[in-house]
């Protein structure tokens, strides 16, 4: 009952203060005034094709008054100042502004280029010069002097592998030259990943920076995306130190399985007996699906170059031993469509959601006139120092400072509020240099001004967030209040619920129940024996203990089951079947179980105990005391309707 009244109210509240002006009056309760078109609105919500109880306007309107009634007199109580509800009420607004205070057309931009990207591949070598992200100006600058140096040099003519070995901080320039080799979207953070899609074939960027350092790359080759492939594989392993002898005897196992396979050997079954792969062998050989980038270049490359399911590679050689891949399956990247959900989930992750972040944050400043005075930080510069990068600066008198710093529509914030901001938000470790981490904690500031301001104008820009939002207010205060008064009350009114009983003791009568006894028997009792007793257990002469002791093989005690039932008709077969009669009834066979009911006598109807009938007792005391109640609210807050404008409702 209580889940069915919070749903139908998460559903069917109406918003205080939002009738509309030209729409008339229909309902006042005590000095709240519900509009017409509020009413009609609600009603509709409830009442469309798919509910299952539909309702007239007359008849959903006493529903409406008597919930407008209890969120009343619970505001009258004061419920909706206790910090539990405030608590939750916050909890829950922050769920709701979630789907408002996004950048939808962002994230279709964002979607649209990951796509875009995931259409190509792209070879590109790179060289680092390592920054930390939190690195002090000078260091800073050195880095990009140094990059920018090294750039010359490619560009005057030397060869990019070599200066990269000779200045690249990347630990694989030793092996590859700075060749990171094919690469798709996602594969690499999103600045690296955006300079290699920008940058021409051929050509090498401009310096950027990542949170790795600066880097310079050059893109070698755009092809075509592969998409993904799904193969499976019998590998022979040959390890870095193995002789020569041990090498050869590899490769004659990797032949001999590949004649098997032309001679018709089945490949699973080749893989699980030879592969040393242990974490495909189990599966015939099969590895899941995988793109580029993701496996060694000889291996990767020889998936993609099989072009007929089905068929297999003779052994191919990499740095850790030889392969035999058959081609399961390939797929091309998809359409947009069949990619979204993929892009969508992939995009709110790491630089990419910051981005969409940054973007919409930029977009709020415009639309809702944030003025910035950047000047006016002066002070707050001149006060940072290397206590705020070790999270221990004061702000001092800083705080007081009235000049403004920003403006949103017509509040004013000034840098006062901005050094409070500092002194409570600092962290250690953010930042090796105070001017620097000064304007990442004024970038912040800005950036939680700017949000907590959108979301006090959700409101005001979509109804819908309103209507919900009120909606979940008034739920909440409607559940506790219906709990104090109702639910809990029934339960915790031992008095109360009896006294209910008594005054309503003919509404709980019992049918005519049989009283009866069944006997349940396994092989090793004596079925004959008990029946031929059956008075005696009647008269209560004898009980379960005494037959297992008297009727029952030693090596099967306890072989007998006793159960005295009393029971309405339709309760119980084998006591329906005796039709009323007292006496002994026929055996029932079922399963290696013998069963049989002694049928004692047939009680009339009468009236149910509180015990016996308490969950439907208490179910109807709580109806009792909610009509009671109302009954009580309709007095404290007078209710009037003009139930002429209800006949323009149209159910």
């Amino acid at each position: 009952m209580k889940k069915y009244i919070l749903s139908m109210v998460l559903i069917t509240t109406v918003v205080a203060g939002l009738t509309a002006q030209e729409s008339p009056v229909l309902l006042t309760i005590g000095d709240e005034k519900v509009s017409l078109q509020d009413f009609e609105r609600i009603y509709k919500k409830n009442n469309n094709e798919t509910s299952l109880n539909r309702q007239t306007p007359e008849e959903y309107l006493e529903l409406f008054i008597n919930f407008k009634l209890k969120v009343m007199e619970a505001k009258e109580l004061g419920m909706d100042t206790t910090a539990k509800f405030v608590d939750e009420l916050e909890g829950y607004r922050k769920q709701l502004a979630k789907p408002y205070m996004t950048d939808e057309e962002s994230k279709e931009e964002m979607m649209k280029e990951a796509y875009e990207r995931a259409r190509y591949d792209v070879n590109a070598s790179h060289i680092l010069i390592k920054l930390p992200s939190n690195a002090p100006p000078e260091d800073t600058l050195a880095a990009l002097e140094k990059i920018t140096a090294i750039r010359e040099r490619i560009l005057n003519g030397e060869d990019f592998s070599t200066v990269a070995r000779a200045t690249s901080d990347d630990a694989s320039v030793a092996r590859n030259g700075g060749n990171l080799g094919y690469f798709t979207v996602f594969s690499m953070i999103y600045s690296f990943e955006t300079m290699a899609y920008n940058t021409p074939v051929g050509e090498i960027s401009m310096p950027f920076r990542s949170s790795y350092g600066y880097h310079i790359l050059k893109v070698n080759d755009k092809r075509p995306a592969r998409g993904q492939v799904k193969v499976a594989h019998i590998y022979i392993r040959t390890n870095e130190g193995m002789n020569e002898e041990d090498k050869k005897a590899a490769y004659e196992t990797a032949r001999m399985v590949y004649d098997s396979l032309q001679s018709g050997a089945e490949f699973g079954t080749m893989a699980r007996r030879y592969s040393e792969d242990p974490s495909s062998a189990r599966t015939g050989g099969e590895i899941p699906w995988f793109g580029i980038g993701r496996m060694f270049k000889e291996f990767e490359d020889a998936c993609f170059s099989i072009d007929e399911k089905g068929t297999y590679t003779q052994p191919i050689k990499s740095d850790i031993g030889w392969h035999i891949i058959k081609l399961i399956d390939k797929k091309g990247i998809g359409t947009y469509e069949e990619m979204k959900p993929q892009l969508q989930e992939k995009i709110s992750r790491g630089r990419r959601g910051q981005e969409i972040s940054d973007r919409y944050i930029a977009k709020l400043k415009l639309e809702n006139g944030v003025e910035e005075h950047p000047e006016e930080l002066a002070p707050v510069y001149a006060a940072a120092d290397s206590t705020l990068v070790m999270a221990f600066w004061k702000s001092g008198d800083l705080k007081d400072l009235k000049t403004t710093l920003v403006k949103i529509g017509n509040k004013q914030v000034t840098t006062g509020e901005f050094a409070a901001y500092m002194e409570d938000k600092q962290k250690g470790g953010k930042s090796k240099d105070p001017h620097g981490y000064v304007d990442l904690l004024y970038k912040d500031f800005i950036n939680d001004l700017v949000l907590r301001d959108e979301e006090s104008r959700l409101p005001e820009k979509y109804p819908e967030y309103r209507y919900i939002y009120e909606e979940y207010h008034d739920g909440i205060l409607l559940f506790d209040i219906m709990d104090q008064r109702v639910w809990s009350k029934a339960v915790s009114d031992t008095l109360g619920l009896e006294a209910f009983h008594r005054d309503h003791e003919k509404d709980y009568i019992w049918g005519e129940r049989t009283e009866a006894f069944v006997v349940s028997c396994d092989s090793g009792a004596d079925l004959n024996g008990i029946r031929k007793v059956y008075k005696k257990i009647l008269k209560g002469k004898l009980d379960q203990e005494d037959l297992n002791r008297s009727y029952c093989a030693v090596d099967t005690v306890p072989c007998i089951t006793l159960t005295r039932v009393l029971v309405e008709k339709g309760e119980n077969d084998m006591v329906d079947a005796m039709n009323g009669k007292p006496g002994l009834g026929p055996v029932n066979e079922q399963d290696g179980t013998r069963s049989f009911v002694i049928l004692k006598k047939i009680r009339p109807p009468e009236p149910k105990k509180l015990d016996e009938a308490r969950g439907q007792i208490t179910s109807d005391y709580q109806n009792y005391l909610e009509k009671e109640w109302i009954k009580e609210l309709r007095e404290k807050y007078p209710v009037e309707v003009d139930r002429s404008l209800l006949s323009r409702i149209k159910s």
